[in-house]
């Protein structure tokens, strides 16, 4: 058991380095990022004047404002696919698989493509996707269609498929942790009183598992939030999300305009999680264990 007490000199030297690591890599490029979102005139530098005319030349441009919706509404849709698939994955090894070998085997099986580059598994999803690809083909042979259907690739159902593939299992690892530490007495319980199993599930397990949830839609959320990698990739030059105008910005040197898409691609996200904590108290995660 530690010996170092709260709010004692010692607990601060501690914190130290992790806290100027922190400010270093974190709090400086924030605040770097939100001044230049913020200058004004031709030239780009730290002399320029502090202006709003950037936000304002942003929202003037329709397009950029409805781009801005569409990626809230293409990671809420994302959300709620992996959100179901994550917690059916869950339930199904945590309570369905009893043998701990089967169960670790299956998990493996599932976590292992996560040890690649996640570029690289969008660039996987190509040859599956295309009008010559694995699905396409599979398609045809079966007969459900006589021609290969475009509407995989460079599409949003392309974009759609390859990010559910990629974040179901962050959806799902938090609801795992979440359901091996609900006590098997709970359960047993309350079926003793008659409860049915979707009764069962309803008033206890998903109740217990919430947080577990609640952290999985946030890892997905943020990491769906600023995917620009599989957007290019599977997507093309026919779609694109607000990580991807960032990107545009930069390498065309707009640096300005980058900024101010980067500053209100945070806010979103921070928008996204501070609602999330207030949905529920993450802090009973392993409180009860």
């Amino acid at each position: 058991m530690s010996t170092i007490r709260l709010r004692s000199p010692a607990s601060y030297w501690l914190a130290a380095p992790a806290a100027l690591w922190m400010l270093g890599v974190v709090v400086v490029p924030i605040v770097l990022l939100v001044w230049v979102s913020f200058w004004g005139g031709r030239a780009f530098s730290t002399a320029s004047p502090l202006t709003v005319d950037n936000y304002a030349r942003f929202f003037a441009n329709p397009i950029y404002v409805k781009l801005i919706f569409g990626t809230i509404l293409h990671t809420a849709a994302l959300m709620a696919v992996t959100g179901v698939l994550g917690y059916c994955i869950a339930y199904f090894l945590t309570m369905k698989v009893k043998s701990p070998l089967w169960r670790t085997a299956l998990f493996l099986a599932f976590i292992i493509p996560f040890w690649t580059s996640t570029l690289i598994r969008a660039i996987a999803w190509v040859p599956f996707l295309g009008v010559n690809g694995v699905i396409n083909q599979t398609l045809m042979f079966l007969g459900a269609t006589q021609s290969p259907i475009e509407a995989f690739l460079y599409s949003r159902t392309g974009i759609t498929l390859a990010q559910v593939s990629l974040y179901t299992m962050m959806a799902a690892g938090p609801v795992v942790y979440m359901l091996n530490s609900i006590a098997p007495q709970w359960r047993e319980a309350a079926m003793t009183l008659k409860a049915t199993p979707i009764t069962v599930f309803w008033r206890i397990v998903f109740p217990l598992t919430l947080p577990g949830v609640v952290i999985g839609q946030v890892l997905v959320f943020l990491n769906v939030m600023s995917d620009f990698a599989t957007v290019a990739t599977i997507g093309g030059n026919k779609h694109a999300l607000l990580p991807n105008l960032v990107l545009l910005f930069y390498e065309s040197s707009q640096l300005r305009a980058a900024s101010v898409v980067a500053v209100l691609l945070m806010i979103c996200m921070l928008g996204g999680v501070v609602i999330a904590l207030r949905v529920v108290d993450i802090r009973r995660l392993g409180a009860e264990r």
